[in-house]
């Protein structure tokens, strides 16, 4: 069976443990995602990442090895991030999102859904998208710890790009490296990105 690996680009994008901030170039990829609101530990940021691994571990085990003889590690979970500060409570706006390999098609999500669904897997699948995200330069930093000293990263990114005379966006865009319901606060392990812009207009 032939195994996929990551490239050394792809290494850098989603095993970096550079705890200062630097510029990557992240190229198009192909993601299965859903759009959804609330507090990260709400029902519908369960319901996402129910949706998103099932149909991940369906596709690796069910697509890429039975019919492609193809196998890999599956990516880990990701979000891009929206706050909405105004109000009295956060709103919180995300995406989730989880990488799929190079050869992995829409017709081939679409029968990993049928197959899903053959299982018995009651998933939320009228919200499950699969399409290709190119996120271009971004600025990239390795959180070590308690997720909610996130915002200590995100001012020296920040810092970062003021110093090289760049804008960005305010909130990030994070690759969850390890399982916090198997994991010690202290030892998550989490990078960061937020996109960059040579206008001096953040988005």
């Amino acid at each position: 069976m032939e195994k996929y690996e990551l490239d050394q680009n792809s290494k850098i994008l989603y095993k970096s443990t550079r705890k200062e901030p630097f510029l990557v170039e992240v190229p198009s990829m192909h993601f299965l995602m859903m759009k959804g609101e609330g507090h990260p530990a709400g029902n519908d940021f369960q319901i996402a990442c129910e949706a998103l691994f099932t149909l991940s571990y369906v596709i690796k085990f069910e697509i890429s090895r039975k019919l492609l003889n193809k196998d890999y590690a599956v990516s880990p979970m990701e979000v891009s991030w929206y706050l909405d500060k105004s109000q009295k409570e956060t709103q919180y706006t995300w995406t989730m999102m989880i990488r799929q390999p190079d050869f992995i098609t829409e017709e081939l999500v679409q029968r990993a859904m049928d197959i899903a669904r053959e299982k018995g897997k009651c998933i939320a699948y009228d919200r499950v998208i699969f399409d290709e995200v190119s996120f271009g330069t971004c600025i990239q930093c390795f959180h070590l710890g308690d997720y909610n000293k996130m915002n200590d990263t995100l001012a020296k990114m920040h810092a970062f790009a003021k110093e090289k005379g760049l804008a960005c966006d305010q909130y990030t865009h994070d690759i969850y490296l390890n399982d916090m319901r198997k994991t010690k606060v202290e030892n998550y392990k989490t990078i960061m990105r937020v996109k960059t812009y040579e206008e001096a207009t953040v988005q």
